[in-house]
């Protein structure tokens, strides 16, 4: 069987895969990801150790899972952005650096917009965030996540 039949076969598989992974964004990279892992389980497969099926989706479903981890990893690590977005505004900003500090602000929020004012602008704690807002901490890593997302989707960063 050649591996564009295989294609065609287990393409329902990978759909499948990809709906139980809540995979929603980037379906093509998943898609992809989906392809490159069955092409490896045909190469790996060893027909003494079951069926070609079970292991394709196990190898499907696994690869998939890792890279959603890798996706994961890279949206939490704010790192990158917050040193961007840092590296423009300060504690004290002058009038250019409020002009890029209202464009960042643009389009979040009020709880995002305290979240990069307040953790990014003045170099807070998460937990004096939260302090201050009287929520839970974990309520101000949610304003991070989706604050982020938004950053991230912007041309410009």
């Amino acid at each position: 069987m050649t591996f564009e039949q295989l294609v065609e076969a287990y393409r329902p598989m990978i759909v499948s895969v990809m709906k139980k992974l809540h995979v929603t964004n980037e379906w093509d990279e998943y898609y992809q990801v989906g392809l490159i892992a069955l092409w490896e389980a045909s190469q790996q497969f060893q027909p003494e150790k079951g069926s070609f099926s079970s292991f394709a989706y196990k190898k499907v479903y696994w690869s998939m899972l890792s890279h959603l981890r890798k996706q994961y990893t890279r949206t939490t690590n704010e790192c990158s952005l917050t040193d961007e977005v840092t590296n423009v505004l300060s504690v004290t900003p002058s009038n250019d650096d409020r002009i890029v500090l209202e464009d960042v602000l643009q389009g979040l929020t009020e709880r995002q917009q305290k979240w990069v004012i307040g953790y990014i602008v003045e170099n807070k704690p998460l937990k004096t965030i939260a302090e201050e807002e009287g929520v839970p901490v974990g309520a101000v890593k949610q304003w991070r996540i989706t604050a982020l997302k938004k950053l991230r989707s912007r041309p410009w960063l």
